[in-house]
């Protein structure tokens, strides 16, 4: 599978699952071909991602294991912490460590530090952010030295990311998108059914290719072995620059699906 600075160009999302589901779930996806496992502090289903791993029969190296640190543990007091347990719950080091939401102080230079220091005890093979704006994205990027190669990020048709693309691609960084199909919304935008239907692919496997066309890496979540497979035939066909075009004219800068309210008012920073 192609990748994007070192990151395999699909993914599975892991959230909301829980438990047996999790673990099913990441069974199957790895069964069926997928390398790229994505979870976090925040899923509380690190312990059944790291038991699938460990059980799956597919050599560790060939997996790109990927978590978040919780907001909560982003102080000084956790964070290094918190990261540890996490390694301990996924069987050994990961290799994508992200910050998942920016601190709410605003302190990113001290945070991005200590995501720079679990690099250098091991913890993780690559650092980046999740849910960061252009601001935000610059300044990590300048205090890390250029070292992060990641912004995990709400991406999809719905909503308009281009400034924050654009930003990421000046830096060399590669964004990742969480909710890729808008929680199923996406799927019923006209342009993106009427090029279902002329291709004769699922909504679904559109939608995902549009993302993959643009340099980001969708990490959709399913536990259905057949949309498992679905997602993956968005690696197998491209969309012409007409349909492109068509699905990007739908997005909205106030598109989001995920809200946070102590993020208002920032996004756009």
């Amino acid at each position: 599978m192609k990748t994007i600075n070192g990151i395999p160009a699909l993914g599975l999302g892991t959230y909301p699952l829980k438990g047996n589901d999790a673990y099913y779930a990441v069974r199957m996806a790895i069964e069926l071909g997928y390398r790229h496992i994505d979870t976090a502090q925040m899923y509380g289903n690190e312990v059944e991602v790291g038991k699938a791993i460990k059980d799956c029969g597919i050599a560790r190296q060939e997996l790109f294991i990927v978590t978040k640190v919780h907001p909560h543990n982003l102080g000084s007091d956790h964070f290094l912490e918190s990261t540890e347990k996490s390694i301990a719950n996924l069987g050994g080091p990961v290799d994508l460590l992200l910050i998942h939401w920016p601190p709410a102080d605003s302190e990113i230079s001290s945070t991005v530090d200590r995501l720079m220091l679990a690099k250098q005890s091991g913890f993780t093979k690559a650092i980046g952010v999740s849910n960061f704006t252009p601001r935000m994205l610059r300044d990590a990027h300048a205090r890390s030295g250029g070292e992060i190669i990641c912004n995990q990020v709400e991406f999809h048709p719905l909503l308009d990311q281009s400034e924050l693309l654009s930003t990421a691609k000046q830096l060399g960084i590669v964004l990742e998108a969480f909710s890729p199909l808008a929680r199923g919304a996406a799927l019923w935008a006209d342009p993106v059914q009427e090029i279902s239907l002329r291709l004769n692919r699922p909504a679904s496997e559109i939608v995902l290719r549009w993302i993959m066309q643009q340099g980001v890496i969708p990490i959709p979540m399913t536990s259905k072995p057949e949309n498992a497979k679905s997602n993956l035939a968005a690696l197998e066909f491209e969309l012409s620059a007409d349909d492109m075009h068509a699905i990007s004219a739908i997005g909205d800068r106030d598109g989001r699906i995920v809200h946070t309210d102590w993020m208002t008012g920032r996004w756009d920073s």
